[in-house]
């Protein structure tokens, strides 16, 4: 289930610093927290993250767009997984493999 949290303001450079100084502690920790009036969003990076960043100088005015992303990759151990077929019930060798269920994976 998709959710979007979306928070603008105008602040000092010191302020947007910590901001992104926050924002830095989350992702090395691994859990990111967002949190404005009654909104919530809790985040948990993946292992390998995405970093854009586009930046635009003009004559009276400049802009830094950050984005950060990454796919969601879950673990399955093999052993957790039964395949059956009609009658026969076989259980997958016992090992560890990286199963994408982000959408349109496998097709």
């Amino acid at each position: 289930m998709a959710k979007n949290f979306e928070y603008s303001r105008a602040a000092s450079p010191e302020e947007i610093a910590e901001y992104l100084s926050l924002l830095s502690a989350g992702l090395k920790r691994g859990e990111v927290s967002l949190e404005s009036g009654e909104r919530t969003l809790r985040l948990a990076p993946a292992q390998e993250i995405k970093l854009e960043l586009k930046v635009t100088q003009k004559p009276h005015k400049g802009r830094i767009e950050i984005e950060i992303g990454w796919k969601r990759h879950l673990v399955v151990k093999a052993s957790e997984l039964r395949v059956e077929v009609g009658a026969h019930r076989r259980r997958a060798p016992s090992t560890t493999a990286p199963l994408d269920r982000s959408p349109g994976a496998g097709h």
